[in-house]
């Protein structure tokens, strides 16, 4: 996200990250199935992905051309500068945003809604990775088109309607009779992240200063992965609620859209 933010700028940097957005999905769609496959041969085969990373280490070595911004600054000035570009509101407001978001996303919908399906429903594995993998799809494709709705729609009106779509399709979890139509509130629910955090990273890397964008990035991963650790922790605390709980949170984060970011 940081590299991008250096490279691109305006409508450009938000199609680049509509497109980065995608991938992704693509990715996180994907792992489940991959996975799956090479556990089938070792339990310790699905790690042998991590060598991946060594070519394309080299490729991003020998083929990235990042422009690296100028900074004469000290630390203790830079650290100064970050800390006083992120007290601003708006700032305030879209790592809010980031926060709620990876709780609902870690929490309701990857660690609950597969306990769900196998408690109530019976669900098999296949299924269960299934429901998932048409979340991401889902992103996947709309993130894809992304582009196009940016330069028609301002960014803002599609992160209150991503935020409504979280609700419409967390509210649904509990109600749906059979384990077929839980598809309906994660192609729902995918829709919403790809209308979501591509937009939320595009209006961090507005904010930062380009010699800071590393650094806002930085608080934005931490924020996230904070996110990411209480989700699953929040819903064990509510576990009976889990769709509705989500929900709350869904619509706790359009409030902070509507009044802190503009």
């Amino acid at each position: 996200m940081t590299v991008i933010g250096d490279i691109y700028t305006g409508r450009e940097r938000s199609a680049t990250k509509d497109y980065n957005s995608s991938v992704l999905s693509i990715g996180t769609a994907g792992y489940p199935a991959i996975g799956g496959l090479l556990a089938t041969l070792g339990w310790y085969y699905p790690f042998a992905l991590a060598f991946i990373a060594v070519p394309i280490s080299f490729v991003v070595l020998f083929s990235l051309r990042n422009p690296e911004p100028h900074n004469d600054q000290g630390l203790k000035e830079y650290f100064g500068s970050v800390w006083s570009n992120l007290r601003n509101r708006e700032v305030f407001g879209l790592l809010g945003v980031s926060l709620f978001t990876f709780i609902i996303l870690f929490g309701p919908q990857i660690t609950y809604l597969p306990i769900l399906m196998d408690v109530r429903f019976g669900a098999p594995p296949y299924l269960i990775g299934g429901v998932l993998s048409c979340a991401s799809l889902t992103t996947a494709l709309t993130s894809s088109q992304l582009g196009r709705l940016t330069g028609r729609f301002p960014e803002r009106l599609m992160l209150k309607t991503a935020f409504v779509i979280y609700v419409v399709a967390l509210v649904l979890v509990p109600f749906v009779p059979n384990v077929w139509l839980l598809i309906l509130p994660a192609v729902l629910f995918g829709a919403a992240q790809s209308l979501n955090l591509p937009n939320v990273f595009s209006f961090l890397s507005s904010h930062a200063p380009a010699e800071n964008r590393g650094a806002f990035m930085s608080v934005n991963g931490m924020t996230l992965r904070a996110g990411q650790t209480l989700g699953p922790l929040l819903m064990a605390a509510t576990s009976g609620l889990v769709g509705l709980t989500g929900a709350f949170l869904a619509a706790i984060t359009f409030l902070l859209v509507l009044f802190l970011i503009r």
